[in-house]
């Protein structure tokens, strides 16, 4: 494939994309994998990457994507894992393996990362070539347009794995997004009665779709007094999804409880009192992209463990990833899925 073009999504400057011809990636690396892919779900990173201005950084010139499914095409000289054909998933924060944290195990939070689809190339093109370390097998029983969305559960899931809830236990989710809802099935496989919160009719009513028990407008509600209904002593874990409700999610957290900081919002100034997180000892926590969590996506979507298929509503051509970004951004989308065509 060498000398040929492909078809990408390419980030060119602030608030503006193109669809144009690049060249295909080249295995340069032994340990390379060329990937043909099939399906990219579209991200909150990405929208905030083409916001005007920017509020996440890209490269200018960088292909964008990076919740991908594809296909192996090629491997490099010393990869023994994979071989052409197998269907795959991408884990796309390349860590470096040498800083601090890496060498504590700590590779969510390397100091040298290297990530795919705004610091190096993306997969929103026909190919994407990444390291063997980032890939991972999913079964070709699983239709593309839903094993992309491997890498957010994955996500999710360093939180859920590391503050567990169980069956009859309460959990509150500030905000209905795509992360948001990955929490809500996450929560109620578990067995725990889930709250939904999100100013938006539409998303509230995906979210009790996919099995939240209630869901506040906080727009029109006290959102606290509303929790207390249901959860008299509060919730025994509470997430904000959004990235600005951490003095919201700390009046919910029952004595003891645990809030989780998930979403991220660069420009938000929360305030908290700290006399009620110390006299309640409510915990804090901030948890960032996924750690070790991708085979576990990876079989919960092979066995179809919680229905993520539900946040998909739109699935476009990658001519149309411009829309995609226009449909989340209003809030109309909530996962749109940019299927690749052969």
């Amino acid at each position: 494939m060498k000398n040929r073009t492909m078809t990408a999504a390419v980030f060119e400057r602030a608030g503006t994309l193109a669809i144009k011809e690049v060249p295909i990636p080249q295995i340069k690396n032994p340990d390379e994998v060329l990937i043909r892919v099939e399906a990219v779900s579209l991200c909150g990173t990405d929208v905030r990457g083409l916001a005007d201005p920017p509020e996440f950084l890209f490269r200018e010139g960088v292909v964008i994507g990076h919740e991908c499914c594809g296909t192996v095409e090629e491997v490099g000289s010393s990869v023994t894992t994979f071989k052409a054909g197998d269907r795959v998933v991408v884990h796309p924060n390349q860590w470096c393996g040498k800083c601090y944290y890496c060498k504590t195990g700590q590779i969510n939070l390397c100091e040298n990362f290297l990530h795919v689809g705004d610091s190096r190339d993306g997969a929103m093109a026909d190919y994407l070539c990444v390291p063997e370390k980032l890939v991972y097998s999913i079964s070709k029983d699983v239709v593309p347009y839903v094993a992309c969305l491997a890498e957010p559960l994955a996500c999710v899931l360093n939180a859920t794995k590391s503050f567990r809830i169980h069956p009859g236990e309460n959990a509150v989710v500030l905000g209905a997004g795509p992360i948001g809802m990955i929490f809500v099935m996450l929560y109620k496989a578990a067995g725990a009665t889930v709250i939904i919160s999100d100013v938006s009719e539409k998303r509230r009513q995906a979210a009790m779709d996919i099995g939240a028990d209630y869901a506040i407008d906080p727009a029109t509600q006290d959102l606290e007094s509303e929790v207390k209904k249901v959860m008299s002593r509060g919730a025994d874990i509470v997430v904000d999804a959004v990235g600005m409700l951490m003095g919201d999610a700390v009046k919910l957290a029952q004595k003891g409880g645990h809030v989780i900081i998930f979403g991220i919002n660069t420009r938000a100034n929360a305030t908290v009192a700290p006399a009620p997180v110390v006299i309640n000892e409510v915990n804090i926590h901030g948890r960032f992209i996924t750690k070790g969590t991708m085979p576990l996506a990876v079989q919960i979507i092979e066995k179809k463990l919680i229905p993520i298929e539900k946040l998909i509503t739109h699935r476009l051509p990658i001519q149309d990833t411009a829309k995609g970004i226009e449909l989340m951004r209003s809030g109309e989308g909530v996962k749109v899925i940019i299927e690749i065509a052969k």
